[in-house]
């Protein structure tokens, strides 16, 4: 046989075959958007075009899959869940935040791929992702919630306003983002000199 010919993928169980194409097929959605090809993706994947279509039924599920473990919030609340027993509630915030926003950084082209697309994300798996996020900062922020003027669910609320809204141009860090929650806008000097 001729050394160039291409070899055959090495065998998989079917789920860690799916797993590894997805892995492959993110980075390229996230770099040329949905119309990325499904040779693209199998030169990516080092498999063979039929082989993705032994795993997926078609490319559209093999979008809707790679989309729904981008967008899973798991990875992000197990991070945000793992800093939890820090004693340093700043720590914890700014640790929270940063991976959120890396998050959100990673997903936009996504978002923007979907909507040029003119496909929808499914509100409610968005909301429901959202929430839970949310949820995971809220427990973050409860045990020091005798130190916090709101509840802890609306500061989690704030945080991630402030990040959803933060363009990644702005020179405003998520240290920044969290400093401001946590002190306000005002150096502590500058608090000393406003009239009550």
């Amino acid at each position: 046989m001729n050394e160039q010919m291409r070899r055959r993928a090495a065998p998989l169980a079917p789920e860690s075959r799916r797993a590894a194409i997805i892995a492959a097929t993110l980075p390229l959605l996230r770099a040329e958007g949905l119309n990325v090809s499904t040779r693209k993706i199998a030169e990516c994947a080092g498999v063979a075009e039929g082989t993705i279509f032994r795993a997926f039924p078609d490319k559209a599920a093999l979008i809707s899959a790679t989309l729904a473990y981008a967008f899973d919030p798991a990875p992000a609340i197990e991070s945000i869940k793992a800093i939890a027993g820090d004693p340093d509630l700043r720590f914890r915030l700014r640790t929270a935040v940063h991976v959120i926003m890396r998050r959100f950084k990673d997903n936009l082209p996504l978002i923007m791929a979907l909507r040029a697309s003119g496909v929808a994300i499914q509100p409610a798996d968005a909301r429901e992702g959202m929430a839970r996020i949310v949820q995971a900062l809220t427990d973050l922020l409860k045990p020091d919630q005798h130190q916090l003027r709101l509840p802890a669910d609306s500061i989690a609320w704030l945080l991630i306003s402030m990040i959803m809204c933060h363009n990644p141009k702005d020179a405003i860090s998520g240290d920044d983002m969290v400093t401001v929650v946590l002190d306000g806008a005002l150096f502590p000097e500058a608090k000393k000199e406003l009239p009550c």
